[in-house]
């Protein structure tokens, strides 16, 4: 499997980060925040691959670029099919989205279908459960010739995503917070980067990645790693936009 971070930062765009958006095998995305757009053009992923995309919820840092991705591949003069999914009640705020970005009813002329996943369902290679964050939020494990990959998405620790990622090859888990933040972290319901490493520790995941670095804690980076490590014992990879993997 390859992974590349279109957007490693979280909450809110930054010089450095873009907002949550990861691709897989070049053809599958989990989450458009804001800034991933532009990354996916720096990328040169040919945007014709991609055939699914996942929306993990509808908080403004995983979903804004989505209807700037829609209108650029049809630009791209786009004609392979596209599939969206997203939480229960994704279809209306979908729709919403289209009506407040005056997108004509008529403009995409690739076919697009937009569905929901309820919690727990599976699609094909992908399973979904729900995390505990503020708003109804899917966390996605994707498996696939043998490998296997878990985005958490937002989310505190949660017992359910540990045993979504159970022996995964990479666990992307947000880390917004750190040890001496745990008070809004819990208020937030976000995770720190204690609660990372936890939480990887205990699924037995061979690889963890953080992301949903915030601006606020951009110069905080080395602390990060440790605290994740402290719970981890591993080597934690902090991730940065455009990073590009192979597992």
């Amino acid at each position: 499997m390859k992974l590349t971070i279109l957007g490693s930062g979280g909450s809110a765009l930054s010089a450095k980060r873009a907002c949550p958006s990861f691709i897989i095998d070049d053809s599958i995305i989990l989450d458009l925040g804001p800034g991933a757009l532009r990354n996916l053009r720096v990328s040169q992923i040919q945007t014709e691959r991609i055939s699914r995309v996942f929306i993990s919820h509808t908080h403004a840092d995983h979903i804004s670029d989505l209807i700037p991705f829609l209108w650029a591949i049809q630009i791209d003069g786009r004609e392979n099919p596209l599939e969206i999914y997203g939480p229960l009640g994704f279809k209306q705020t979908f729709q919403r989205l289209l009506e407040c970005t005056s997108t004509p009813d008529d403009f995409f002329k690739f076919p697009l279908m937009v569905s929901e996943l309820g919690f727990g369902e599976r699609k094909g290679s992908l399973t979904s459960c729900r995390t505990l964050h503020g708003i109804p939020t899917l966390a996605f494990r994707l498996d696939s010739d043998g490998k296997a990959i878990c985005y958490t998405a937002d989310t505190i620790y949660c017992p359910a995503v540990v045993e979504l990622a159970l022996n995964v090859d990479l666990l992307l888990h947000e880390s917004t917070f750190l040890q001496d933040q745990e008070k809004i972290a819990e208020l937030t319901c976000h995770s720190t980067a204690r609660m990372a490493g936890r939480a990887a520790e205990e699924a037995g995941a061979k690889r963890l990645v953080l992301f949903h670095i915030p601006p606020p804690n951009d110069h905080r980076e080395d602390e990060f790693q440790r605290d994740a490590t402290h719970e981890y014992g591993r080597e934690v990879i902090l991730g940065t936009d455009l990073l590009s993997m192979e597992f």
